[in-house]
């Protein structure tokens, strides 16, 4: 059956034209989109962008000189490579319109480097040498590292310019020895060098590194300052990709980090963390030895001291001159020489004075003195609770022991780290041992009674014991009369401004006379020689009995004969008599009338 005729006549001379026209473009088009596809799957197109010229030159001088670009940054299948074209004509666009970045930004799958042809055995190839390290791809592709999925552009990446998908071992140290001891890093020293070489220093001494790995000796030993850096990751450097406030709250959620930037994209350690230097240092034909590598806690008391923590059962004080940022070195300026040592800096109190003035004198000798006594005071009664644990059951003695040691621990504290350092802290923590041993005989039944202990005033508690430690025991004169503090202050409880004035007013007293004092000690329960150490019988013939207001008339509260008064002088009466007035028994000289 043939076509009508004059069909061709009934189609428009314009349309006759242009359908062959459009059959012919879209032949043009399809030629043209597979020559485009093919011509910009060669890495030559690659560099008509200038910006891409310095990693095309890197590709171009790697060992991946012979494999094309896409192999590496398109994932096989059809789909991946889809995706592939279309971010890269993107790229393209962006390009053009001058709408793109400095420095351009690529993801590498595994399975781009896994492909058939490629490094698909890589996973169980076993260990590998590189540059003398033991590497072993299944290990690190095939089982968490840190907790995290590494993937093959971990370490091959394009840190360093010029060494196109190189291993990069900032990446490898980042690992192994962020957070780690330096003789401790992940997997030890042999998970990388199981094998070190014969050796021979530059003194000719011969090193047998197989005998040292075989009886664990640490490297560290002989190779110091190994690392270099901490790899700490800085806040700072977040806004370098990110401003989203929701983004940078997330700084401390380390595990979504990781998860995002490692095993979900490329991003390289060093763009987060700064880096690591690993390097094995050979032994110098001189050197300075490290007195750190074995003395690891050298004063270590004394910091705990001076930074008022890790005692037991007090909370912590820091020193005012911890807290005023003054350094070891402010105070220990003075250098001596100590037996087994060169040079040491130590303290003394003309490092007090130096900053402090000509009255702080003889501040830190009374300092010493007062701790010294009470060390000598506390230190028994810990001994005596330690001498007695084991004589209590097994089942109390757990508990007794443990009290104990934390006493020990306070008094140790105490003692090896200079109570100079921290007067405050040092009383608190003796008086806590006090506690701590009062505590382990109340439950742990240990048979021993703790003695009554005269401490004095706790030091912290005003301000004049913190500067004045161990004026409470002192004996100085007062108006040409001697005056003993530890009656009034230890066993009398006074404090400070009960005679003397504020701290705005420092140094003076509030009592004019020595006659001021008889508010308190001019009373009838009182006796005189509270005060009047020598006896009246040495001073007075013995016809003399009267009261000692008969001649004495500032004696003005004594208005009876008490016991106070009559065992003055009859002192062998003092006990076993009636504790009421003497005259209800004894005919009495007549008293003054009380006023």
């Amino acid at each position: 059956m043939t076509a009508p005729a004059g069909w061709r006549q009934r189609i428009p001379r314009l349309l006759r034209v242009l359908i062959p026209l459009a059959i012919l473009g879209v032949i043009l088009l399809a030629v043209t989109t597979v020559g485009f596809i093919e011509y910009s799957a060669r890495p030559g197109f690659c560099k008509s962008c200038h910006i891409m010229q310095p990693y095309y030159d890197s590709w171009a001088g790697s060992s991946h000189r012979d494999v094309p670009c896409i192999k590496c940054h398109y994932a096989p299948g059809i789909k991946a490579e889809a995706m592939g074209k279309l971010q890269a004509a993107n790229q393209v666009v962006k390009y053009v319109t001058g709408a793109y970045g400095v420095k351009p930004w690529a993801e590498i799958e595994d399975a781009a480097c896994l492909r058939s042809g490629c490094h698909s055995e890589r996973k169980v190839e076993g260990a590998v040498d590189y540059l003398g390290v033991q590497f072993d791809h299944a290990k690190h592709l095939g089982e968490l590292r840190r907790g995290k999925q590494l993937r093959c552009t971990s370490c091959h990446s394009q840190i360093v310019q010029g060494a196109h998908l190189a291993v990069t071992e900032v990446t490898c140290f980042l690992c192994h020895f962020k957070d780690r001891p330096p003789e401790a890093p992940l997997a030890g020293c042999t998970g990388c060098h199981p094998f070190p070489p014969r050796v021979e220093s530059t003194a000719g001494v011969v090193v047998e590194h197989a005998q040292y790995v075989q009886h664990r000796v640490s490297c560290v030993s002989c190779h110091s300052e190994m690392t270099a850096g901490s790899g700490s990751a800085e806040r700072a450097r977040c806004f370098n990709c990110h401003n989203e406030p929701e983004r940078l709250d997330q700084f401390e959620n380390t595990a979504l980090i990781h998860r995002l930037h490692i095993a979900e994209k490329n991003v390289e350690c060093t763009q987060c963390h700064t880096p690591i230097e690993h390097r094995v240092v050979s032994l110098n034909k001189t050197f300075e030895l490290d007195c750190r590598s074995c003395h690891s806690q050298t004063h270590d008391a004394q910091r705990r001291l001076f930074a008022g923590m890790g005692g037991h059962e007090t909370e912590n004080t820091p020193s005012k001159m911890f807290l005023a940022r003054v350094s070891c070195v402010g105070c220990h300026g003075m250098s001596t020489n100590v037996r087994g040592h060169e040079r040491v800096r130590v303290a003394g109190e003309a490092s007090c004075l130096a900053c402090h003035g000509i009255r702080y004198a003889n501040m830190l000798p009374s300092w010493q003195r007062s701790m010294e006594r009470r060390l000598s005071q506390v230190q028994p009664v810990v001994a005596g609770a330690r001498a007695r644990v084991g004589a209590v059951p097994l089942r109390r003695r757990a508990v007794a022991d443990s009290l104990v040691r934390l006493a020990e621990e306070n008094l140790d504290l105490v003692r090896l780290g200079k109570a100079a350092h921290n007067m405050a802290y040092a009383d608190k923590l003796l008086r806590a041992a006090v506690t701590l041993v009062r505590e382990a005989v109340s439950r742990g039944a240990l048979p021993y009674t703790v003695p009554v202990l005269e401490l004095g005033p706790p030091v912290g508690e005003g301000e004049c014991l913190s500067c004045h430690a161990g004026i409470e025991r002192t004996r100085v004169s007062f108006q040409g009369r001697p005056f003993d503090h530890a009656p009034h202050v230890v066993r009398g409880g006074l404090g400070c401004p009960s005679c003397h004035t504020p701290l705005d007013r420092h140094g003076g007293t509030t009592l004019g006379s020595p006659g001021a004092c008889a508010g308190c000690h001019h009373q009838a329960e009182r006796s005189c020689l509270s005060c009047h150490r020598t006896s009246p019988l040495e001073i007075h013939t013995a016809d003399v009995h009267g009261g000692c207001v008969a001649c004495h008339e500032q004696v003005k509260t004594i208005t009876r004969w008490s016991p106070q008064v009559c065992t003055v002088c009859h002192r062998q009466q003092a006990t076993d008599h009636y504790p009421g007035s003497c005259e209800t028994c004894h005919e009495m000289p007549a008293r003054r009338p009380e006023v």
